[in-house]
């Protein structure tokens, strides 16, 4: 009788070992992910503190866009904000790996009558992109997302590369034209 007690406790003991180890992976690799990444990087206060802010970033990476909290130089203007938003979105996330062309940089950001900002960058954006159209739109929703939810007063964003309208990045979506309406319309 003893024997059978003790090895209910045992089998006890595992199952509710087993059931936290479980409830704990799911929460470290699903939610924890940006509460891993903030906690293993603590932000101490100093004088330099007060010239940053936080910004969501959203990179594409492995078929999705991942959301990743950004300390970058607080600006005075709109436009000088976007620039330093979008500057920050080319040099690709602080950890892992992600589908934003390498040797990439922001030209200039223009601010238009219309809400449409306008963002210059170099032609390695294009020459170096390489993916298919899933990873184009990624790309670019993350550029926009990035831009979009980080600066206020903007309706919308176009992407020039090297002072011109292009017709793609890659050859698969059709970037003329400002990227909200092609980004917000598929599903």
């Amino acid at each position: 009788m003893a024997a059978n007690k003790k090895k209910f406790i045992w089998i006890s003991v595992l199952v509710i070992l087993f059931a936290g180890g479980i409830a704990g992976g799911y929460f470290y690799f699903s939610k924890g992910s940006v509460l891993r990444q903030i906690v293993q990087t603590p932000q101490q206060p100093d004088s330099q503190d007060q010239d940053l802010t936080s910004v969501r970033m959203y990179y594409p990476s492995e078929g999705r866009l991942v959301m990743e909290e950004r300390r970058v130089k607080k600006q005075a203007s709109v436009v000088a904000s976007a620039e330093e938003i979008a500057g920050a979105y080319l040099n690709g996330p602080s950890r892992g790996s992600s589908d934003v062309p390498q040797g990439a940089r922001v030209l200039g950001v223009y601010s238009g009558n219309d809400g449409v900002l306008y963002i210059d960058i170099s032609d390695e954006f294009r020459k170096n992109f390489q993916g298919d159209a899933m990873a184009e739109y990624l790309l670019l929703k993350g550029l926009y997302e990035s831009i979009i939810s980080n600066v206020s007063g903007i309706d919308d964003v176009k992407l020039l590369i090297e002072g011109k309208e292009i017709e793609s990045i890659g050859g698969h979506l059709f970037a003329m034209y400002p990227l909200k309406n092609m980004l917000t319309e598929v599903k």
